[in-house]
């Protein structure tokens, strides 16, 4: 029979409740022995009860008890009968709401808070030589933390978490060695850094979509974060301030504000780090006559993007207008009408599977792109991962 404790997302989690259960379900009694604050207790409770809920279980009715092995709750079917004796099934599927998500997210965020140190405020590198006229911009595209690829079957490179981190480590590395002597700094991540965005009941998208996974939903998340740490500490070398931005993405929508709010925590006494919360699905931001202006891609076509950025009352004291994206997983630029630039940038991660069964590939590529404070674009600089060479199956 299933237990509260199976719709935990993390060890610790599952630790909590089996704790708050053997406390005869008192908060107060579970943190004293937990040693954590009785309110972090209730979150994380709460929280494992909305994903349990969602997924069919409440301490009232199992749904899950009559569903054969391999199959999952996707909703609930009730036959009605109205007051002229019209009988109907209704199928109904529940949603977590608004205020749920957010409690479920905060215990989740909470959770990884706690395995988080903080960093410390560090000395500014020496301003000697450091333009303030240049703004040096590190893209990373949709990276896909979290997805397994077999190079045998996809005939492209092995990659899974550990790899696509490791990569992206390595192109980073690159591009700020690469990067002018800069004051300020920007990182910003185009969505989808993570493959999945929850993991019950099964590894899925933000829209629901199954996915196929390499690991627990808070190792990917983990290591997403760990990447992100090491971009920021090697541009802190070089510059005296960075600003990040993590876009939200059609597979990582929750995973991203979460990744955000852990970055946030790791850098809350660094004056030299902002990190920027991921509020809706656009980001805007100045620099000197550029407005750059950053999205996923998944929610708007491109005409309907440029059409956005006049509405801003930025616009007029610019010159140069950008939209940054991701989505596609291909590179592609276009200029509009009314002078509005569109980039897409396209996906770290190689081909899965399915991709590779319907032949798509396209390089991956890590950019730079370096921006003027009087306007337009002064460098660029882009790094591709190796990829790989396969023998023939078969020679003759």
């Amino acid at each position: 029979m299933a237990k509260l404790e199976d719709y935990a997302k993390t060890e610790r989690q599952r630790e909590v409740v089996k704790e708050w259960e053997r406390s005869d379900r008192n908060a107060s009694r579970a943190a004293i022995k937990l040693a954590i604050t009785p309110s972090t207790v209730r979150n994380i409770i709460s929280g494992v009860k909305a994903y349990a809920s969602a997924a069919g279980f409440s301490d009232a009715w199992d749904a899950t008890a009559h569903v054969p092995e391999g199959e999952y709750v996707t909703g609930r079917s009730i036959y009605l009968e109205d007051d002229s004796g019209n009988k109907a099934w209704l199928k109904t599927r529940r949603k977590l709401e608004t205020a749920e998500k957010e409690k479920a997210l905060k215990a989740f965020v909470d959770q990884m808070n706690s395995q988080v140190k903080q960093a410390k405020k560090t000395p500014k590198p020496s301003a000697k030589g450091k333009s303030k006229d240049l703004l040096p911009t590190i893209i990373i595209g949709d990276a896909h933390i979290g997805m397994k690829a077999d190079g045998k079957v996809t005939r492209g490179r092995d990659f899974d978490s550990k790899i696509a981190s490791a990569e992206i480590i390595e192109a980073i590395d690159y591009l700020v060695d690469a990067a002018p002597a800069a004051e300020h700094a920007m990182l910003i991540n185009v969505g989808d850094f993570t493959h999945i965005d929850r993991a019950i009941p099964y590894p899925q998208t933000a829209n629901g979509t199954p996915m196929d996974s390499d690991s627990r939903i808070e190792l990917i998340m983990r290591k997403a974060a760990d990447t992100m740490i090491h971009g920021i500490t090697r541009m802190l070398e070089k510059h005296s301030k960075v600003s990040v931005v993590m876009a939200r993405g059609n597979h990582d929508s929750e995973t991203a504000i979460a990744i955000a709010m852990i970055l946030a925590y790791r850098y809350e006494k660094e004056p030299r780090v902002t990190i920027l919360e991921p509020n809706g699905f656009f980001t805007y931001t100045t620099f000197g006559k550029n407005l750059i202006a950053i999205t996923h891609g998944d929610k708007a076509p491109g005409r309907r993007l440029a059409d956005m950025l006049p509405r801003l009352n930025v616009w007029s004291k610019t010159s140069h207008r950008y939209w940054i994206l991701g989505h596609f997983h291909s590179k592609l630029s276009e200029q509009y009408d009314n002078s509005v630039v569109l980039e897409r940038f396209g996906t770290l991660a190689p081909a899965d599977s399915w991709h590779a069964s319907k032949g798509y590939c396209s390089p991956s590529i890590m950019n730079q792109i370096v921006y003027r404070r009087s306007g337009g674009i002064a460098i660029r600089h882009e790094y591709e991962i190796p990829g790989k060479d396969y023998e023939p199956d078969h020679e003759i």
